[in-house]
């Protein structure tokens, strides 16, 4: 059974990229639907990127519009249980999509800009707060400057991308956990959470019995900003996902993410060229020219490869899920605990938990390479839901802390023996 409903899965992807290449070939003749005529009527009056929702099937769907180039920003259930991805979209992606026979939902009222609530912290303001819990708590903390953001590496800014160090003793003998956010400028609750968990910990030191036994018996690694060049476009306003990388062509285009960069998450070896990921410096998901091909994944490529953390959780957003490799294929890890943890996780924080071809096929995500070429345990964390998007007001980081702090606090515990999932 197991076997017929995988050549099924592949059966019906086949015939999906025939409808997309027919598409590339036949754009011309597709007509647009009573409900589509406003947003053509959108791309007529000069918009370039239109953001959209739809109703889909199955991930083989959002595999087909991820390789075209659009920009998915998450997923989620409409009021009829039904999915639901939402997103940006070119002129030809919409073309994309109505060859696959999706009905697209233009959404007048989104603005492609962010209004970033204040209480946020820039890139200048986290590394000041990392910095005063590196001075004041030297015996547990410490800033360690892991690489440089494309930006200083052309003398146009002088951004690091910086980890907080926080442990006790002889750290490379302790079982080593990496906290990740902000692969992806815009999703500022990914970089905002990361730097609660660094504050969480040093202050509950000593006080809380969980986090004691954490700083003592492991070494925790968190690097709330992974792309601080991308973060800072973010704060001034623009949808920006990729970093800011003009070396591959374009720029910045006033407030849309189009242009310049390269997205950071599909930059990272192993499934680079297998699926997923743009070829084209333009779209949203261009993984760049070659693996590690920017500065930011170099970053974290050598501080994984040379401390070997257990367990590695990035922060993302949105879509209320835990994901788990492999991104680039339906086959399943042979790990039997990533799909055991990945599970547990999403019951702790109440999200949805499936290995991340689920979503859709993408491949060059740093899950993928950790697991695939280190064999460490890595996961990915989806913040918050639709009605949260990448901008939500601060409080609403009160709810993303509640239902992603167990799951933080349990990767720690169990990091020593991470069979300790299968156990009662």
């Amino acid at each position: 059974m197991i076997r017929e409903r995988k050549l099924l899965k592949t059966a019906l992807f086949s015939a999906l990229l025939v409808s997309l290449t027919a598409c590339s070939l036949e754009s011309s003749r597709i007509d647009a639907t009573s409900g589509e005529k406003e947003l053509f009527a959108a791309f007529a009056s000069g918009v370039e990127l239109a953001p959209i929702s739809f109703n889909y099937r199955d991930a083989a769907q959002l595999t087909c519009l991820d390789q075209a180039g659009m920009d998915i920003w998450g997923v989620g259930q409409d009021a009829n249980k039904a999915r639901i991805a939402y997103g940006t979209m070119t002129l030809s992606q919409l073309k994309v999509a109505q060859s696959l026979g999706l009905k697209i939902n233009y959404l007048s009222n989104v603005k492609l800009e962010n209004t970033v609530d204040s209480r946020y912290h820039n890139y200048a303001e986290t590394l000041a707060e990392l910095n005063s819990l590196a001075e004041n708590t030297p015996n547990i903390a410490h800033l360690v400057d892991i690489g440089d953001s494309w930006q200083k590496t052309q003398k146009e800014a002088d951004r690091d991308i910086c980890a907080l160090r926080i442990g006790k003793g002889d750290l490379d003998r302790k079982p080593a956990v990496l906290f990740l956010g902000e692969h992806h400028a815009r999703e500022i609750a990914s970089s905002e959470f990361v730097l609660m968990l660094a504050k969480y910990l040093v202050e509950n030191y000593g006080k809380d019995p969980d986090v004691t036994a954490a700083v003592e018996g492991r070494d925790v690694w968190l690097v709330p900003v992974v792309n601080p060049d991308g973060l800072e476009v973010a704060f001034r306003g623009s949808n920006w996902r990729k970093n800011t990388n003009t070396l591959y062509g374009g720029g910045i285009i006033g407030n849309l993410s189009q242009g310049a960069g390269v997205d950071l998450n599909r930059n990272y070896s192993f499934s680079w060229n297998k699926s997923g990921g743009s070829k084209v410096p333009s779209a949203e998901t261009f993984r760049g020219p070659k693996p590690f091909s920017e500065p930011e994944t170099q970053a974290i490529r050598d501080l994984v490869a040379k401390r070997k953390p257990i367990f590695l959780m990035s922060y993302h957003s949105f879509g209320r899920e835990i994901l788990w490799p492999w991104g680039y294929t339906d086959d399943p890890p042979k790990d039997k605990r990533l799909p055991a943890i990945g599970k547990k996780l999403a019951v702790l924080a109440g999200y949805r938990g499936e290995q991340a071809c689920d979503l859709y096929v993408h491949g060059g995500i740093l899950n993928d390479w950790a697991y695939g070429e280190l064999n460490l345990l890595p996961f990915t964390t989806e913040i918050g839901g639709p009605g949260d998007g990448f901008d939500p007001p601060y409080e609403r980081m009160d709810k993303f802390w509640k239902d992603n702090l167990p799951g933080a606090m349990y990767l720690l515990k169990i990091a020593d023996n991470p069979d300790q999932v299968f156990s009662k």
